[in-house]
């Protein structure tokens, strides 16, 4: 599935009948007020006008990996400071950006890389998220958050991210607010089970923080493809297929043609690729460091006496042990020791 077409069929269908679908719509099917309709032209008109961006699972992991090149792993007590620097210093390619990828193959990619643990049944609630970029304001910048639940429904963003910008432009994470979608929370809590209010604020401060630490991949992508030629490769590709635009068309699907017109597909390039490869080889060894089970460095031992426990003595001449060093795995270089 394709997050924002799936965004822009139900919307556009909701905009023209005035009736949800079939499929799970909360906010449709509790709250069809004229907010929700207002809202959901709003969105409709912003993918419109959007550059859309979706990622391969490979061209995302390589992003998220860049991530934690400048801001650390979690275990290293990161400093937020420096991930913040970074992004100020990101240029988008137009006043709304839409960003996509699939969640689930990143979580298995994070599991991989040792970052964190999940069981399959966590994984399988996560699909793919979709973060619409809104920069055109010289005071502010937006961000929502959406998120699918299967290949055909998703969770409406109940919460903007307002980044306050400074003087020169950039925003300003210190400087940050959220603005609540009131008929996105009003359709949560007629659908809580037992004290609503108390699982509405905790699904918006899950939200919260989903949005807030994933959000930085779209940042990631922008320096990403402003600064290498061959980390990734982009290719434009149409939203709907000739059938597809011929079908919407005959039926007078309008927000079918004009929303889906054409995205830009990110896959990983060479240099990403050799990226990924050298960190996969790093984590495994720093993995058979850490459980005593790696092979030492190649190097002599020198001849020596062995004794066991029922008094036998055995001579061991001179060998070498271990084996040479990966060659394509890069080593930390130290300069000499300072004498004191």
């Amino acid at each position: 599935m394709i997050l924002y077409k799936t965004i822009a069929l139900q919307y556009g269908r909701y905009l023209t009948t005035g009736q949800p679908g079939d499929e799970h719509d909360p906010v449709g099917h509790k709250v069809p007020t004229e907010e929700t309709r207002t809202q959901r032209q709003g969105i409709l008109h912003d993918l419109t006008a959007a550059r859309i961006y979706l990622l391969d699972h490979r061209a995302a992991n390589y992003l998220d990996s860049l991530r934690m090149d400048v801001q650390g792993r979690p275990w290293e007590d990161p400093q937020e400071t420096h991930i913040r620097d970074y992004v100020l210093e990101v240029d988008f390619p137009q006043g709304l950006v839409w960003v996509e990828y699939d969640s689930r193959n990143l979580w298995e990619n994070r599991i991989a890389r040792g970052l964190t643990t999940m069981s399959k049944e966590e994984l399988s609630i996560w699909h793919q998220r979709g973060f619409l970029f809104d920069n055109r304001s010289p005071d502010t910048m937006t961000v929502r958050l959406f998120s699918a639940m299967t290949d055909h429904s998703f969770l409406d963003s109940p919460l903007t991210l307002v980044l306050n910008k400074s003087q020169g432009g950039r925003p300003d994470f210190d400087d940050a607010s959220w603005q609540p979608q009131m008929n996105v929370i009003s359709a949560h809590l007629q659908l809580g089970t037992g004290n609503q209010v108390d699982e509405v604020r905790d699904f918006l401060e899950e939200h919260k923080g989903h949005l807030g630490y994933e959000m930085v991949i779209g940042f990631m992508l922008f320096a990403a493809l402003a600064a290498r030629e061959d980390d990734l490769l982009t290719q434009e590709m149409p939203s709907l297929s000739a059938s597809q635009t011929k079908t919407a068309r005959k039926f007078g699907k309008s927000w079918m043609t004009e929303t889906l017109r054409s995205h830009v597909t990110i896959r990983i390039g060479p240099a990403g690729e050799r990226h990924l490869t050298e960190r996969e080889a790093r984590h495994q060894f720093e993995e058979a460091q850490a459980s005593g089970r790696a092979t030492p460095t190649k190097h002599w031992v020198s001849e020596h006496e062995r004794r066991y426990a029922n008094g036998k003595v055995v001579r061991v001449r001179a060998h070498k042990r271990g084996r040479l060093p990966d060659q394509e795995l890069q080593v930390r270089v130290v300069g000499p020791r300072l004498e004191s």
